[in-house]
């Protein structure tokens, strides 16, 4: 059910960092130079980079036949594999309700690229889908709206939570350092707990198919390539 911000197609796909190894530290040789073994390293990916951390500063390694006796490289106490490659990374942020049974959220698409890997370690960005459903989070309109009594029944709240996101992602978008982000969709997942068995006659029309999160039709996806919510005000009513 989506606990933790992660899409269910795709649970353990990381971005940027892929794989991240410790690595112990080197002793000085007499009349040799020291170097670390590339069996130590992780095999990179491709357009992926290694990227290494000594006394919490990370760095790049020179490249060529030298790299595994340079300094960085033979100081660092940890390596990461860090994806440079565009990629999209998926998202759910799950909102507030004042009905237990019902869970209402936020589900949305990024088109994520490093364009600094050292600059995203710094601070502290190895697995983006954390930020991204913190920021999904970070409305205090959009918890407001959720709370509402009439959020499931009620086709214009939802449609104001998915105006209130695309807004905010237009004037107030994320800001990740080192990494280029870019909105592809954002929709308004629902799921509603079976209570017990009553006669087909007593449901309601939804109750037949809430076998979990889904895409409602009445709240179709906004494609930001081809269209935006129009808010009311600064955000979206």
């Amino acid at each position: 059910m989506f606990p933790s911000g992660v899409d269910v197609t795709r649970p353990d796909e990381k971005f940027p960092v892929v794989e991240a190894a410790p690595l112990s530290p080197l002793s000085g040789r007499w009349f040799r130079p020291t170097r670390r073994q590339a069996g130590e390293l992780p095999e990179p990916v491709g357009g992926s980079v290694l990227v290494f951390q000594a006394n919490d500063r990370f760095a790049l390694a020179p490249t060529g036949p030298r790299m595994l006796r340079s300094d960085v490289v033979v100081r660092a106490t940890m390596v990461a594999v860090v994806l440079t490659r565009a990629q999209v990374v998926p998202a759910v942020a799950m909102l507030p309700s004042v009905d237990p049974s019902f869970r209402l959220g936020l589900r949305a698409t990024y088109q994520c690229q490093v364009t600094d890997p050292v600059r995203v370690l710094e601070g502290g960005c190895w697995d983006v889908r954390g930020h991204l459903m913190a920021y999904l989070l970070g409305d205090a309109k959009i918890r407001m709206l959720s709370l509402r009594h009439d959020v499931d029944d009620n086709p214009e709240v939802q449609q104001r939570i998915l105006a209130r996101a695309m807004a905010r992602n237009e004037l107030e978008p994320l800001v990740i350092p080192g990494m280029r982000l870019q909105l592809v969709e954002v929709s308004v997942v629902s799921h509603r707990a079976h209570a017990a068995w009553e006669p087909p006659e007593q449901r309601r029309p939804s109750e037949d198919h809430d076998n979990g999160f889904h895409h409602r039709d009445r709240y179709a996806d906004f494609d930001v390539e081809h269209g935006r919510a129009r808010p009311r005000d600064g955000y979206g009513n």
